[in-house]
């Protein structure tokens, strides 16, 4: 659900009137609230974390506060409209961050999309656990970390899992967005973002030698431009470059990934069994994503998010 989308449903039904899925707790007491295995796993949860991660990003400490509903519509309202002029009364400095974050901060406005990618990763049925071939401690990666919110959604599945030592990290080209990242996700205790350029090997080396237990790359499930080798196929020919063998027990977000090339002609699987690369022929060519293999099953791209969409409307 786009942030324009979710506004004109906070619009429609007064700002200050919550949707029923909403709880005005903390972020962290959400998160706190997830990691617990005897507590189940919801959607309403998932939108609660999705919205005020969203609302975190922008507000330093406000991970730790009570967010009452008003306060997430304005927020929304205003990254609706942050890339026009400002208006009487709009926060300088906010609308400032809403501009300078904007890439990132586009993939957290997609609230229904953000809360069932958390979904498929925490509940992710060959993800580790504890007892049944792991032992710890668990090593997590996102090739792709723009928001952080995957980094987060592998200490969640750790957690449930019966991990007690958790060491996520994720790589982040950009600066902008990526000390921020850094911030939010250290803030929650759920790892830490490394400003590398996940194309090279040498952004790894933190990896080598240790036994992974989680790969995600968020950038995958927000894409909304072609794949190729700059942002997609170069990042995992490093990445396996660098770790080798030490990936082989690990599980991966997506499971795979399924895209066309009009370019070649021809759609393809990428997963971890061909190292999400291409035939050496097409390596060059653009591809289109078109649906992800997740929760044990094909989903089309543009279903992602839509079992969520009618806690928004």
């Amino acid at each position: 659900m786009q942030a324009r989308n979710f506004t004109s449903a906070a619009e429609l039904a007064g700002h200050g009137i919550a949707p029923d899925f909403y709880g005005a707790e903390s972020l962290a007491r959400d998160i706190e609230r997830l990691c617990d295995p005897g507590q189940p796993v919801t959607d309403e949860g998932l939108l609660n974390v999705a919205v005020k991660y969203f609302f975190a990003y922008v507000y330093d400490g406000a991970q730790d506060e009570r967010v009452e509903y008003g306060e997430v519509a304005d927020l929304y309202a205003r990254f609706s409209r942050h890339h026009s002029l400002n208006e009487p009364g709009d926060d300088i400095e906010v609308m400032n961050r809403l501009r300078q974050w904007s890439p990132v901060l586009r993939v957290l406005a997609d609230v229904a999309r953000a809360a069932h990618v958390m979904r498929a990763v925490i509940g992710q049925r060959d993800a580790p656990r504890v007892g049944v071939g792991h032992q710890g401690p668990y090593v997590g990666a996102d090739i792709g970390a723009g928001t952080g919110i995957m980094i987060l959604a592998q200490q969640i599945q750790a957690r449930r899992n019966g991990f007690d030592e958790v060491q996520s990290l994720g790589f982040q080209a950009d600066p902008v967005s990526g000390e921020r990242t850094h911030d939010l996700v250290r803030a929650l205790g759920a790892g830490s973002v490394m400003l590398a350029d996940p194309t090279r090997e040498g952004a790894y080396n933190l990896l080598r030698g240790r036994p992974l237990s989680y790969v995600a790359n968020e950038m995958v499930a927000g894409m909304q431009q072609t794949l190729c080798a700059v942002n997609f196929f170069d990042k995992y020919k490093a990445f396996f470059g660098a770790v080798g063998r030490s990936a082989d027990q690990a599980a991966f977000f997506p499971e795979g990934l399924i895209a066309h090339s009009g370019q070649a002609g021809i759609s393809l699987i990428f997963a971890k069994e061909n190292g999400f690369q291409a035939p050496p022929e097409y390596m060059e060519c653009e591809f289109i994503a078109q649906g992800l293999i997740i929760e044990g099953r094909v989903l089309p791209m543009h279903k992602l998010g839509a079992g969520f969409a009618r806690y928004l409307t």
